[in-house]
C-alpha cells in the first residue's frame, strides 16, 4: 500500500513539475560558466591592466544579480550620466513637455510701426535653430510689422548666468560638447548642438588654402584661416575658438578635394541669438531704430509670437541618441527653474530628490547633467537599478526609446551604437548609453538574449591609457554574457 501511495506521489509530482513555467527554470551551471569565461578575459585583456572596472549584470525585471565586480565602487561615468538626467527631467516636466521662445513688446503697434522694445525672451529651448530665428523675424513682418521705434533686447534671465558646470576645464569652452548654457541658445542644424555654428573646410579650390563657410553665415564670428592645401603627410585639421571672444582659429593641413566640418561653441549664446535675431529682422525687411542689448523684461509686456518646441520625449532622441551634453545641462537648470532662476545646485538637487528612495543617493557624487565632469561618481549597480526601476514609469517608453539602439544605422535610431555590434547576433538587441572621457569608456542599458529574456548591465572603465578601446572591451564582454545566458531563461 505504502509503495503504491509513493507511486502515485510521483507521479503527481511529475505532472505538476510539467506545469512550472519554462521561464522559470535554470539551465544548471550557466551563470559559473558565464562568470567564469568574464574573469578569465578581464585577467588576460592588457588594457585593463592598471585600470579600475566595475560591472554589474541583473535580471531585467527583478534586478537580481547574475554578474558583478565592483559594482559598488564609484566611477566616472561619462555620458552614463545622462541615464538620471534623462530620468529625473521626464519625471519633473513630463513626456509631453513643451519649452518656449516668446517675442513682446512694452509698446503699440501703429500703421507698420512698433513704438517701443522688440523682447527675444528665451525660455530654454534646448532644440531652437537659427532657422526658427530666422522664422520668427519673418513672422513679424508677415504680420505687418515694418519698422520698430525703439531696442531689441535679448532676455535670457529664465535660466541664471552661470554658462558652464564648475568643472568644465578651459579647453573644452571651444568645443560643441562644452558649449556655455544659456536659457536662449540655438543650433546651426537639427542635432541640436545649443550654442555653436557649424564651421566648414572644403579642399576644393586649386589656390593652396581651403575655403571656409560658417553656419549660419552671421558675423557674430571671425574667422582666421591659416589652414593649407598638402599631400604630403597626414592631414591634420584644427579649429578652435580662442578664450573669450568669437576668434575662431583654422590652422593645419587638409588633403586636396577634402571637405570637413567642425561644431564650435561661441562665446556667450545670447548674444550670439540676439545678433542673429538682428541679422534676420533687417533681411525679412525690418528697420530698426535703436540699438540691441541683453536684459531683463519688464514684467508687463504684450506677447506677440509665441514659438513652441517639439515635446520632450520627442527631444529626448537627440539628447540620448546623439549624446547632446547641452541638452542635460539645460535640463538640469529646467529641474531647477521654480522659485528662482535656474540652476545647477538646484537642478542637481532635483535628480538627487528623484533618486532618492531608489538608490544610496549619499553614495553618489553628481556635478552636472551631462557627464562631463570627472568629479562624477556612480556605481554600476546604482545604473542597473536605475534601469530596473524605469520600466515601470509612465514615461518608460519614452525613457527607452530614447537609447541608442546597437548597430542601426540610422542616427536618430542607432545613435552613438549604430556602428558597434553591426556584424554580429546583437545587433538590435542591446539599448544603451555610451560614454566616453578622457580615459573613460562606459556602456550600460538593456540587453535582450537569445530565449528572448531581458537583462540589464552596466560596464564602467576608468583610468584607461586609451578610451578607444573601451567599446571594444565592452563588446567583448557583452558578446560572452549574450553566448552564455543563450540557453538560460532568467525570468
Amino acid at each position: 500500500m505504502l509503495r503504491k501511495i509513493a507511486r502515485l506521489l510521483a507521479v503527481m509530482l511529475l505532472f505538476f513539475a510539467c506545469l512550472i513555467p519554462h521561464g522559470h527554470i535554470r539551465v544548471a551551471g550557466k551563470e559559473d560558466a558565464m562568470k567564469e569565461r568574464i574573469n578569465e578575459y578581464l585577467a588576460s585583456e592588457e588594457q585593463l591592466q592598471g585600470a579600475a572596472v566595475a560591472i554589474h549584470i541583473a535580471e531585467g525585471q527583478t534586478g537580481k544579480t547574475l554578474y558583478e565586480r565592483s559594482a559598488d565602487q564609484r566611477m566616472r561615468p561619462a555620458s552614463n550620466m545622462k541615464l538620471l538626467t534623462a530620468a529625473a527631467v521626464l519625471d519633473g516636466l513630463g513626456a509631453e513637455h513643451r519649452f518656449e521662445t516668446i517675442i513682446a513688446t512694452d509698446g503699440r503697434i501703429s500703421a507698420g510701426q512698433l513704438h517701443g522694445n522688440l523682447y527675444l525672451i528665451g525660455k530654454g529651448d534646448p532644440s531652437l535653430t537659427y532657422m526658427d530665428i530666422g522664422q520668427l523675424a519673418k513672422q513679424l513682418r508677415k504680420a505687418g510689422i515694418k519698422k520698430i521705434h525703439g531696442d531689441i533686447i535679448a532676455d535670457d534671465t529664465y535660466f541664471d548666468q552661470e554658462r558652464y558646470s564648475e568643472d568644465t576645464t578651459w579647453k573644452d569652452e571651444s568645443a560643441y560638447y562644452g558649449a556655455a548654457i544659456s536659457a536662449l541658445t540655438a543650433a546651426p542644424d537639427t542635432d541640436h548642438d545649443t550654442g555653436t555654428v557649424k564651421v566648414v573646410v572644403d579642399a576644393s579650390s586649386s589656390s593652396g588654402k581651403p575655403n571656409v563657410s560658417i553656419i549660419p553665415a552671421t558675423d557674430y564670428v571671425t574667422i582666421h584661416n591659416h589652414a593649407v592645401i598638402s599631400q604630403e603627410g597626414e592631414a591634420e585639421l584644427e579649429v578652435v575658438r580662442t578664450h573669450g571672444n568669437n576668434d575662431i582659429v583654422i590652422s593645419g593641413t587638409i588633403a586636396p578635394g577634402e571637405k570637413e566640418q567642425e561644431w564650435v561653441a561661441v562665446w556667450e549664446p545670447a548674444e550670439y541669438v540676439l545678433h542673429l535675431f538682428q541679422e534676420n529682422l533687417e533681411a525679412a525687411g525690418i528697420q530698426v531704430d535703436g540699438g540691441s542689448k541683453t536684459a531683463k523684461a519688464p514684467a508687463k509686456t504684450t506677447e506677440l509670437l509665441r514659438k513652441e518646441s517639439a515635446p520632450l520625449q520627442q527631444l529626448l532622441l537627440p539628447f540620448m541618441k546623439l549624446s547632446n551634453n547641452g541638452h542635460a545641462e539645460m535640463y538640469v537648470k529646467h529641474m531647477g527653474s521654480k522659485e528662482r532662476a535656474g540652476n545647477w545646485e538646484d537642478g542637481i538637487e532635483q535628480i538627487e530628490r528623484y533618486l532618492d528612495g531608489l538608490l544610496p543617493t549619499g553614495q553618489m557624487v553628481i556635478r552636472d547633467g551631462s557627464g562631463l565632469s570627472h568629479v562624477n561618481g556612480i556605481t554600476a549597480r546604482q545604473l542597473t537599478a536605475l534601469l530596473v526601476h524605469v520600466q515601470n514609469e509612465p514615461w518608460s517608453h519614452a525613457f527607452e526609446h530614447s537609447l541608442p539602439v546597437a548597430g542601426e544605422p540610422e542616427r536618430m535610431i542607432g545613435g552613438t551604437l549604430r556602428n558597434r555590434f553591426a556584424d554580429s547576433e546583437l545587433a538590435g538587441k542591446i539599448k544603451a548609453k555610451t560614454g566616453t572621457l578622457t580615459g573613460v569608456s562606459s556602456l550600460s542599458g538593456y540587453m535582450e538574449t537569445k530565449s528572448g529574456e531581458r537583462i540589464v548591465f552596466s560596464i564602467l572603465l576608468n583610468g584607461l591609457l586609451d578610451e578607444e578601446e573601451g567599446p571594444r572591451i565592452e563588446e567583448r564582454l557583452l558578446k560572452i554574457v549574450y553566448e552564455e545566458l543563450k540557453n538560460m531563461h532568467i525570468n
